[in-house]
């Protein structure tokens, strides 16, 4: 294939056989169609011939043996091949036994024609018995044989029936029914099966009409190699008539001696050196044969005047696939495959099996060299380029132009018990103090990562490497280095893309002779991509190659100008300055199969890891597989942590296999493929001298900055966490003269209405409070317009103060998320370490002279509280609340503005690196953990309970063990539990319940002074004014009275 060729039908695996004098016409899998009228591209079995006439060909599938047909595997095949391009999903398996009549009716396969010959098989006729007993006559048995009766015809048609429910024919070639076979095949059959040896008599017709129709009609064909080799004229040269000297046979050149011709009817070989011959499967100097003879066949080569280099053998239970210059083997078992058998300079059979596990077939001559090594010098000595330098990129960090702004920080999960559900937002974020919401210049680099090549068929990576495109469908560059440019690593890694219609060029520079020009390379790789995509491999290698020939400096250019670049294994493991590999492996290289036939176990296991350098656009060691074990024994993730103990400079991020890294300029976050795996961060401890790490959430749907990734196995540095539980009785009440300088309660009521008021009339009316049950109620619309309508304005200025959670990122993206959508200015304020602290006077205007709203996150409320009395950040929000700023929050950010709050602050995994903890803590110790009552600022006098409807990971619903403290505790008077995606409103002495999703809302409890029990009731969500605090409280009272009453 040519170095600069777009890829086009022929490799697909709705590629067809092609006659000799035919050209491909490009696949709209491929190449999408610009002119939609245009019939080339509405089938992607049609092609050219030499008059630039539509023909089609047929798909052959060779079997090892009659029992082939018996394997699922090789009947799923053969009916995907024959599901029309134009169906949804081809049929798929089901038991006999569970299937209904009405399923097989309604859900058929594609239409089947058995051929046979009832006088060479046992057949039965209509009037015998199972037995085969009771025929009247010869005579009248020959007119009564039923095909259908004979074991062939079973072994033949029983999975398709059986299984894809197909609909079946037969026709008996001994009745010579000429125009019904004709009828048949011509105008109803997707797949033909055919069944007769080389005795038939009567089969020339058959094969010249099969063969013929085949150019007209888009058909499956079957069937054992003796008879494909005659439907589809290959030459027999051991079989067919003897002259007596026994030095010719017809059908062959060669002159043979006559011992050597018996039995080997099933060696053929593909396409003679003859000009009337119209197809090309096979290349002349290959044969194709079962397997059980293959040997012997390869060692009679020898006496032949032009024997034959190789021979293509089929095991028993496997099949050959022909797809037009296309082939692929295809297995029944584990145990069976094709071959390529050959013999060296020696006379000694070299054999090497072929994979059995792809779902599309390559070409026919590359398939047929894979046992031959990569011709590159490098590979003879691979170890002595370890320590080669290929890093290009070490500049592009200072290049980066980040998409959107925030200050400088971090955030982090919820401390609530709905984590999971908390954790469903993100966005970006850098280094400035407020957010953009329009970026004025696109981030770059754009890489997506992932762990190996299958990962590149998964949905959620795919789907992320278009949105980093912006475009549906983009134009992909596919670079196959690493996998020694292999047609199968192609097909496996552009497969998703080529279904979706995108453009695909592929670059093959793994040999010499196929590297373009300087020119045509640059024209592929910097102006033409919008994807760059690499494969698995062996990276040493495909580093090298790109260091010599300048692809690496070509795609550094890319890659700033805009243009993904992603890969997987070697293919993201490329991008980073340093990645963990296995290059040194002994097959890991083109000839793969080979290697794995030639050596031993042990010599395939005496291989060590490597850590080289790459190209250096994400400043880390990339570990991808790292959930896998090598198959020198070692875990991949073991042996990275050992390379970095030994040199702690280096950060490191594993890769699982279905998971994929995905970096936007100087951001990061996880992709899952499959729901569960992800990538991790490893960070060595200077104190201990060990390596700790943490996975990557993956519910992330912006990243987060590359810095805060690698930082997330590390613990807080506050010196009160060590002992969290010695701080819960600590005063933190500031508010609690706050009551006497509210406003009326009329006021509150009429402020509500004056939305188009000035900011001091809004202000008129304090405390203005917004309390979600969990953060995700910062994400639902009636919640948000509460929030904005108390601050007066149509795009009021956020400041998020998201200390609860450590400062965190992802959680400031999730909680601001809705505020960012509308356009409102942002501002985040860090204080939970002390070097991200500002100064007295501008924490003072961030705090009370700029915001409309104060946005508090979840997390662990008494660490937040116990930093912002540090530091005098609760007097600073105390004053901006009487000066009617809005202050609102989720779960921590809810309850910190009450007297007191439930809380689960203890709990072990509340902390920065909650997901290290999680890492390391059994489910044991993770839910050995009780709930606690806190004070808070005071603004509100009553104990808030977030998640009040949720269960804790120590396995107790949160109102009940408030129910517990409002009992044992006498200072408790009142409760208010908010339910997950509901919130509290507080305007003044006036309140209300909200509820973001239709259904939820919040309880009011208090203690019956006369049973001792407690006693709630839940606040309408419908009513559209706020009723007085008071009152709220006398709610459970009335409502118990009223139960009374009835």
């Amino acid at each position: 294939m040519g170095a600069t060729e777009t890829i086009d039908a022929t490799l697909t695996a709705a590629t067809t056989l092609l006659p000799s004098n035919a050209t491909p016409t490009p696949s709209k899998t491929c190449l999408p169609n610009k002119d939609p009228d245009n019939d080339n591209h509405k089938d992607n079995h049609k092609h050219k011939d030499e008059n630039d006439q539509d023909i089609r060909a047929p798909k052959v599938l060779i079997l090892g043996s009659n029992r082939a047909l018996q394997q699922l595997k090789i009947v799923e095949h053969a009916v995907r091949l024959a599901t029309s391009p134009a169906s949804t999903t081809p049929p798929t398996a089901s038991s006999p036994s569970t299937t209904s009549p009405s399923s097989k009716v309604n859900a058929t396969g594609p239409n089947v024609v058995y051929l046979g010959a009832s006088s060479l098989h046992s057949c039965y006729s209509d009037d015998d018995d199972e037995d085969g007993n009771h025929h009247p006559n010869p005579t009248e048995r020959e007119t009564k044989r039923n095909l259908s009766r004979s074991p062939e015809y079973r072994t033949f048609t029983s999975r398709f029936q059986d299984h894809f429910h197909c609909p079946l024919r037969f026709h008996d070639l001994s009745l010579k029914d000429r125009e019904g076979i004709r009828l048949s095949v011509e105008t109803w059959a997707d797949i033909v099966l055919c069944d007769w040896g080389e005795d038939f008599q009567h089969g020339e017709w058959i094969e010249t009409f099969l063969r013929e129709v085949a150019l007209e009609k888009d058909l499956v064909v079957c069937g054992v190699v003796s008879v494909m080799g005659k439907v589809f004229e290959f030459t027999t040269p051991f079989s067919g008539e003897e002259k007596e000297d026994g030095e010719h046979v017809r059908g062959g050149n060669e002159t043979i001696n006559k011992l050597d011709v018996e039995q080997d009817a099933d060696l053929n070989i593909c396409n003679k050196n003859d000009s009337s011959n119209r197809w090309i499967c096979i290349p002349p100097d290959t044969a194709v044969s079962q397997t059980k003879r293959a040997q012997k066949l390869l060692k009679k080569q020898a006496l032949l005047r032009h024997p034959h280099q190789r021979i293509l053998a089929i095991d028993n239970l496997a099949a050959l696939l022909l797809t037009g210059h296309h082939s692929m083997a295809i297995s029944g078992d584990v145990n069976s495959t094709c071959h390529i058998l050959a013999m060296d300079d020696s006379q000694n059979t070299i054999s090497m099996p072929l994979p059995w596990n792809w779902m599309e077939p390559i070409p026919t001559l590359e398939l047929l060299e894979l046992h031959a090594p990569a011709k590159a010098p490098h590979l003879e000595s691979l170890e002595d380029f370890v320590d080669t330098d290929f890093v290009i990129a070490g500049n592009v960090a200072e290049m980066m132009m980040p998409s959107t702004t925030v200050s400088n920080a971090n955030s982090c999960r919820d401390g609530g018990d709905d984590d999971v559900a908390d954790d469903a937002a993100i966005g970006t974020g850098t280094d400035t103090d407020t957010v953009e919401t329009q970026p004025a210049t696109e981030a770059v680099p754009k890489i997506v990562a992932a762990g190996r090549m299958k990962a590149l068929q998964m949905k959620p990576i795919v789907e992320k490497i278009i949105q980093l495109s912006n475009t549906p469908l983009p134009k992909l560059l596919y670079i196959g280095t690493a996998s020694f440019d292999r047609t199968d690593k192609f097909l496996m890694c552009t497969q998703a893309f080529r279904e979706l219609g995108c453009e695909i060029r592929r670059l093959d520079v793994s040999e010499e002779d196929t590297v373009p020009s300087a020119e045509e390379m640059r024209e592929m790789v910097v102006e033409w991509p919008e994807v760059i995509l690499c494969s698995g491999g062996n990276t040493l290698h495909a580093l090298l190659r790109w260091k010599e020939v300048g692809l690496d400096l070509l795609m550094k250019e890319s890659g700033l100008n805009g243009t993904v670049l992603c890969g997987a294994s070697a293919g993201a493991g490329c991008w980073f300055s340093s990645l963990h590999t296995d290059s040194l492996r002994p097959d890991n290289t083109k000839n793969r199969e080979h290697v794995l036939n030639e050596l031993t176990e042990k010599e395939l296991q005496d291989w060590d890891y490597a850590k080289i350098s790459a190209l250096g656009f994400i400043d880390a060691m990339c570990v991808p597989h790292f959930d896998a074990t090598g198959t020198n024994g070692a875990k991949r993730a073991e042996d990275a942590e050992q390379i970095l103990l030994e040199d702690p400079s280096t950060s490191v991020i594993g890769v699982d296999e279905n998971a994929a890294l995905v970096v936007v300029g100087g951001d990061a976050m996880a992709v899952s493929g499959d729901g569960k795996a992800t990538c991790h961060v490893m960070m060595p401890l200077e104190e201990t001298g060990e390596v700790i790490s943490a996975p990557i959430p993956t519910h992330w749907e912006e990243p987060i900055p590359m810095e805060e990734i690698l930082d997330l196995p590390a613990p807080a540095s506050a010196p009160h966490l060590e002992s969290l539980e010695k701080y819960v009785d600590t005063d933190f009440v500031i508010a609690d003269d706050f009551a006497q300088e509210l406003a009326s309660s009329e006021a509150a009521t009429s402020c509500c209405d004056e939305r188009d008021a000035d900011s001091s009339t809004a202000s008129a009316v304090v405390p203005k409070i917004v309390a979600s049950g969990n953060e995700r109620g910062m994400q639902l619309k009636p919640i948000v317009d509460k929030i904005v309508e108390l601050s007066g304005v149509d795009l009021p200025k956020v400041l998020y103060i998201g200390t609860a959670s450590f400062d965190r990122t992802d959680k400031f993206l999730m909680n601001t998320k809705m505020f960012r959508e509308m356009g409102c200015e942002i501002r985040r304020l860090d204080v939970s370490e002390q070097d991200t602290v500002p100064s007295a006077e501008d924490m003072r205007e961030m705090v009370v002279e700029w915001p409309h709203v104060i946005l508090c996150s979840g997390g662990n409320t008494l660490h937040a509280l116990i930093r912002w009395k540090e530091i005098g950040l609760d007097m600073l929000m105390k004053e901006a609340g009487m000066e009617g700023k809005v202050l609102c929050g989720g779960s921590a950010g809810a309850g910190c503005w009450f007297s007191s709050l439930h809380t689960d602050s203890l709990r072990p995994d509340n902390t920065k690196n909650k997901e290290h903890v999680l890492n390391e803590l059994s489910e044991e110790e993770l839910s050995d953990w009780n709930y606690t009552k806190i004070s808070a600022l005071g603004f509100i006098d009553a104990m808030c309970v977030p998640h009040y409807n949720a269960r804790g990971t120590n396995g107790e619903m949160r109102s009940e063990h408030a129910e517990k403290i409002l009992l044992e505790d006498p200072s408790t008077t009142m409760v208010i539990g908010v339910d997950n995606n509901a919130a509290f409103m507080v305007l003044g002495n006036d309140v209300m319940a909200v509820s973001g999703d239709g259904k939820a809302t919040c309880h009011v409890i208090v203690p019956d002074e006369r049973t001792g029990e407690a006693m709630s009731a839940p606040l309408p969500t419908d009513l559209e004014e706020l009723i007085p605090l008071e009152d709220v409280f006398k709610l459970p009272l009335s409502e118990a009275n009223s139960v009374a009453s009835d």
